[in-house]
């Protein structure tokens, strides 16, 4: 070894030892000819001294330092002395007097400083993400990440799962999203993808006998991206034979138990428990009190369905909607016209056609002007409102009515600082609808098409299908979806029931699925599963404001790796020899 100690390992009890100390030069500082070096290594940080009264040599060749040249230094540990000790770092308590430096290798002068915690350009940073990667912040989220994979893995096999690797080139059957196509060289004109989960997989492992699933994979999709996507990703996911809802559920609770306690013990989080287990809400009472399938219950501001009331409320635009709700601001003297303005701006983004408002206690805005007595008596009474509090409504069909009001209800939380970091409030949203329509009126499922239909609607697939509900379900954090699951159909002819419902004609269903209905005939076990986001999940934890902050080497918005300069060009030999021509661009 080339060191006989970390830059983080030295302590008062090492005084007097010669040791051997590796690292970068963190910064360097000369104070009347004694020079001073931070070494910095991933575990922590020494102060290094180069003394020209204790050994001239290694004094003179410490003059050339300069930041981010890797050195390895030999000397003798002492204390620093009573007022000189530094607090913040761990090896405070000493210090290293050099007799002897190598430099190990010199380095340029970077292009932004590693050691300082500041905003930085993030296409600087993605380009030199070697050179990000050395930074605090990106080492720790890194430990972080270690930490909680070490943790899910624990966890999982202390419960008998068997973790069990499934292919990165399979079959195209779409589940929604756009694929990456792999050309098959030695099959002219057929192609792999890179899967966008292993979902089918692991319902076929249930086929074959498997009890119980576990896998951190990587999947991929080819899709636009945000802050919490990115083109490739890794998920934590499970799938378990002869089970219902409820143990799932209680599997994947118990894993996000011991994340928090592990990984996050400085959150409050148990008092949003329910009696020990994570709050519930079917989907349906999600949008109706919240507006969103992934709500933030760390704050009230709840809605009120005011449908039945608005038939005679004497203003036209609610009495002509299909759906009425509105949302109680507790002192809404906060926020001013200018405010409004902006959250009517908000409202709109997300479909609404305006942002109708009253102000408690004051004559004021169309609603009051236009309304009848009776509707507003009734609103202040419903909504339990008091002078001064402002009311937000929704108008329009289900959605046009709760979830631009949810997007409302989300920014007044940020501006009322009602949101704190501080806060874990874990919730499961249940039921979800089975089926949504497609922009051009045609039926998709709402999360794939295996998920199970609740038993009580399965005479509505043909007569009412929209209304059909399924057993899935989604873990949220925060407002934020860590990931959701579902009970699998296992019976062969429901499953082709619901390829038929999608209009799928059978030819298309045989080649996409074929595979599945076989190996439904072959007596597989009622099965179910659930899949979460660990990049989301690790970003939560860390306290980051996208996923890009956890993932080592993350792709930036336009799906390029600026570091490697990929996607590139490849030899026009190489490409043919993949059967495939590249057409030129367009004029």
């Amino acid at each position: 070894m080339l060191r006989t100690h970390t830059a983080g390992a030295l302590r008062s009890s090492d005084i007097g030892n010669t040791v051997t100390l590796t690292g970068w030069v963190n910064n360097r500082r000369d104070h009347g000819g004694i020079i001073f070096v931070d070494l910095r290594d991933s575990y922590g940080i020494t102060q290094v001294v180069f003394d020209p009264s204790e050994e001239a040599g290694a004094h003179k060749a410490a003059e050339a330092l300069r930041s981010e040249w890797v050195i390895q230094v030999t000397g003798k540990v002492r204390g620093r002395g009573e007022g000189l000790e530094n607090p913040k770092l761990d090896t405070g308590d000493i210090e290293l007097i050099v007799s002897e430096l190598k430099v190990l290798n010199a380095a340029k002068t970077p292009p932004f400083d590693v050691d300082i915690d500041k905003d930085i350009r993030e296409d600087l940073r993605l380009e030199y993400r070697y050179l990000d990667l050395r930074r605090p912040r990106l080492q720790k989220n890194l430990k972080l990440r270690h930490d909680m994979m070490r943790v899910i893995r624990e966890y999982f096999d202390q419960n008998q799962f068997l973790e069990i690797e499934t292919p990165i080139m399979v079959k195209g059957t779409p589940e929604g999203s756009r694929e990456y196509l792999v050309p098959s060289r030695v099959h002219r004109g057929e192609f792999y993808v890179l899967p966008q989960s292993p979902q089918q997989l692991k319902q076929l492992l249930m086929c074959g006998g498997v009890d119980r699933y576990f896998q951190i994979a990587r999947c991929f999709r080819d899709e636009d991206l945000r802050g919490d996507r990115q083109p490739e990703f890794t998920q934590f996911e499970i799938e378990m034979s002869f089970v219902n809802e409820e143990d799932i559920i209680q599997m994947i609770e118990g894993c996000f138990h011991d994340l928090t306690k592990k990984c996050a013990p400085q959150k409050n989080w148990e008092s949003y428990l329910d009696n020990g287990k994570f709050k519930r809400m079917t989907w349906l009472e999600a949008m109706s009190t919240y507006g969103s399938d992934k709500p933030d219950i760390r704050f009230e501001m709840k809605f009120t369905d005011l449908t039945d009331e608005k038939s005679d409320c004497g203003f036209g635009v609610f009495e002509k909607c299909q759906h009425l709700f509105c949302m109680r601001v507790p002192d809404g003297t906060k926020l001013s016209r200018k405010d409004i303005d902006n959250l009517t701006k908000l409202a709109q983004s997300h479909g609404a056609g305006g942002l109708a408002w009253v102000r408690v206690g004051e004559d004021s805005g169309p609603v009051m002007k236009n309304a009848n007595t009776a509707f507003i008596e009734t609103l202040v009474k419903k909504t339990e409102s008091q002078d001064g509090d402002l009311i937000f409504f929704g108008a329009g069909d289900f959605h046009q009515a709760t979830e631009p009001l949810g997007q409302v209800r989300l920014a007044v939380g940020d501006k009322f600082e009602l949101r704190s970091a501080d806060e874990f409030a874990y919730l499961w949203v249940t039921d979800f609808p089975m089926f949504e329509k497609k922009d051009d009126g045609t039926i998709q499922a709402a999360h794939h098409p295996f998920t199970m239909p609740h038993k009580e609607d399965l005479d509505k697939l043909t007569s009412d299908t929209m209304s059909v509900r399924s057993y899935a379900y989604d873990i949220v954090l925060n407002g934020v979806e860590l990931g959701g699951g579902s009970i699998r159909i296992h019976d062969q002819e429901l499953q082709h029931k619901i390829f038929e419902t999608f209009g799928m004609s059978e030819d298309e269903i045989q080649l996409k699925f074929g595979h599945m209905l076989k190996a439904f005939q072959f007596g597989c076990p009622p099965h179910g599963g659930c899949a979460m986001g660990l990049d989301r999940v690790v970003m939560l934890f860390a306290d980051e404001p996208n996923i890009r902050e956890v993932i080592a080497f993350p792709k930036n918005q336009s799906a390029q790796d600026l570091m490697l300069g990929a996607p590139s060009r490849m030899p026009e030999k190489e490409v043919s020899e993949q059967n495939i021509a590249v057409l030129p661009e367009e004029e």
